[in-house]
């Protein structure tokens, strides 16, 4: 082996050597591999606190004989209208229409079509399309009262003449057409008979209902689409519904006794109705729901969402003769009290509606030593 290949094998040999002492070096530095690290287990958010309340707002009295609101909607756009009528509480002489500007109620001018004139529901299309029902008297009889708000002022709208007299208790609206309920002939003499009236866009007609023994009258409409719709009220001391589909009137079956006095949608084809007792349409039958608390009676119903609705009243209060607000809240499995302040003297909620930003309001009226007068409060939800 001559000298350059002794020297070259010297080379390799070393630079093995150097090589396989790094080698160790970086193995016994490197850091040893952490153990995994347990993941923390996630926790839920606990769910909102939340708190139903309803409070008082200033409204309008223009008369000094007595003032009542029996009726309250709110349009698209979130204006409310209120109505009902002034003057001796069982006799009302004149309309009385309130309307929400947003930051107040103020009083809206309305015709009259007789000596006594009440407005007993309200519904708007749109802002520039809402109806009044009553109804007018001269004193032999009581005459259907409708009013429409044009976007200038409200006008008398002409009803059909219905033998025997009538009045209407509510009204429901959905693009151009508009429901009408109530009855013809007398309750006092006990020839009430159940009538709805529809607005084709040009002119009222009666529609034609399947004919019912005894007395029956309807107190309340409601207007899915311009092609469903229904109506509630009482046929002698039982509760009767109506549903249309298109082409006429079918009677549905309803459980329970005694009347139904309001009704108002629910999200997902479904319905609220109140009165005697609270009944709730799952889209294939009416069933019971609930029932006024502390011995009250139940006037409006208004559903915020299907898990939502709020019924509003009177029930007896601590003082003999003295009526309270009464105002319950569905949430999703069973029926609540929410309370409110209270007002001096004896009250009553009359009718409810949600508006578009998820409050409800409601009218009615307060009796003090000196005069009935109107009654506008609103109900609300905190969460913390």
């Amino acid at each position: 082996m001559d000298p350059i290949q002794r020297r070259a094998i010297r080379n390799g040999v070393v630079a093995a050597a150097i090589a396989a002492a790094t080698l160790f070096a970086f193995e016994a530095i490197r850091p040893e591999a952490s153990p995994p690290q347990a993941t923390p287990p996630v926790t839920a958010s606990p769910s909102p606190t939340c708190e139903a309340t309803w409070d008082v707002l200033p409204s309008i009295d223009p008369d000094e004989q007595g003032n009542q609101l029996l009726g309250v909607t709110a349009a698209p756009d979130g204006e409310m209208w209120a109505v009902g009528g002034f003057g001796p509480p069982e006799a009302p002489t004149s309309t009385l229409v309130e309307r929400w500007d947003g930051q107040l109620w103020v009083v809206a001018a309305t015709p009259n079509a007789g000596a006594e004139n009440v407005l007993n529901a309200v519904a708007a299309a749109g802002p520039q399309d809402v109806w009044a029902v009553g109804r007018a008297s001269n004193g032999a009889e009581d005459i259907p009262l409708i009013e429409q708000w044009d976007g200038v002022g409200w006008n008398l709208s002409s009803a059909p003449a219905i033998a025997g007299g009538a009045a209407l208790y509510g009204v429901a609206a959905a693009g151009r057409t508009v429901w009408a309920v109530g009855a013809s002939g007398s309750a006092d003499l006990g020839t009430e008979q159940a009538l709805i009236l529809r607005w084709d866009g040009k002119a009222w007609a009666a529609e034609t209902l399947p004919a019912l023994p005894g007395p029956s009258v309807l107190r309340a409409v409601m207007a899915v689409s311009p092609e469903e719709a229904w109506a509630v009220g009482a046929q002698g001391n039982r509760p009767l519904a109506y549903r249309f589909t298109g082409t006429r009137w079918r009677r549905i079956p309803v459980p329970g006794r005694g009347q139904l006095v309001a009704i108002a949608p629910a999200p997902g084809d479904g319905a609220w109705a109140v009165g005697s007792s609270i009944l709730r349409w799952d889209v294939t039958a009416w069933t019971e729901a609930g029932a006024a608390r502390r011995l009250g009676t139940l006037q409006g119903i208004a559903a915020v969402s299907a898990d939502e609705a709020w019924a509003v009243g009177s029930s007896p209060g601590a003082a003999l003769g003295v009526t309270r607000a009464l105002v319950q809240r569905f949430v999703g499995s069973g029926w609540e009290i929410v309370n409110g302040p209270g007002v001096p003297g004896s009250e009553a909620l009359t009718s409810a509606a949600a508006a578009p930003d998820g409050t409800v309001w409601a009218v009615g009226y307060r009796d003090t030593a000196n005069r009935r007068a109107t009654l506008i409060v609103q109900g609300t939800v905190t969460c913390a």
